[in-house]
């Protein structure tokens, strides 16, 4: 009895370890975010009551555009891929979504349906925040609300300057605006230039730039023989940032 009691003593100490490390990681995620980090401590406190960790496959469906939406999430680590139908066999990608972003907020409006379709690019954990605990907050917080406008503001003049690119400018500048605000965001200084760090298939930057998977590739082994870019390891490196960013 002696030995069965110390196991459920060690046991009961696992799952609050265990339960500690989510609250953790749940707590860190919300913090890396831009909107919820402007709440207050109570506020805080009480959204991450309601939070919960989820975690998807590679290729997992994180939500899909249509369907009724119950939550919005906040990227822990790992990488989202979000999409949007353009028709009914074209798809155009809307944005990746790395540690700390919000993805899921155009459901907060109407609270009818998700404009896109998330999913995982690799295994991703992530923070479910209940779509109703959001759209109180946006009532409650003023700061939190005002954050909340700021990003999507953000967001749809990007849309528009994305619109604006695909119809106006040619792939290979299409391309260098790609390279240039992953650098921006994910850049990590290297001996050779800038070294983004977050690995992008040529699929994956096709899709993006409204273009093909081997038109990319040519571009970027012109890029590469004209000494803008590098290669290591499937990721990119930018040895001429100034340069690039004048065909964007």
């Amino acid at each position: 009895m002696h030995q069965l009691e110390k196991g459920r003593l060690h046991g009961a100490g696992i799952d609050r370890r265990n339960r500690q490390q989510r609250s953790d990681s749940t707590r860190a995620a919300l913090k890396r975010s831009v909107p919820f980090a402007a709440l207050d401590d109570a506020a805080f406190e009480g959204l991450l009551g309601v939070c919960s960790p989820a975690r998807f496959p590679r290729r997992g469906l994180l939500y899909e555009q249509g369907s009724v939406p119950d939550s919005v999430f906040v990227v822990a680590s790992g990488r989202v891929r979000v999409v949007r139908a353009a028709g009914e066999s074209r798809t155009l990608t809307v944005a990746y979504c790395l540690p700390g972003d919000l993805l899921g907020e155009t459901a907060l409006p109407d609270g009818q349906s998700y404009r896109g379709t998330a999913t995982a690019t690799e295994p991703v954990e992530a923070v479910r925040v209940p779509l109703r605990s959001v759209q109180a907050l946006l009532f409650e917080s003023p700061a939190f609300s005002q954050r909340m406008l700021a990003l999507m503001v953000d967001r749809r003049i990007e849309a528009e300057r994305r619109v604006e690119s695909l119809l106006s400018r040619s792939v290979e500048s299409r391309v260098a605006e790609f390279l240039v605000d992953a650098s921006d965001r994910n850049g990590i200084a290297d001996a050779r230039g800038v070294l983004i760090g977050v690995r992008y298939t040529h699929q994956e930057i096709a899709d993006y730039v409204g273009s093909t998977r081997e038109t990319v590739t040519l571009t970027l082994g012109e890029m590469r023989r004209q000494n803008l870019v590098c290669f290591d390891h499937r990721r990119i490196v930018i040895t001429r940032l100034p340069e690039l960013t004048k065909l964007v």
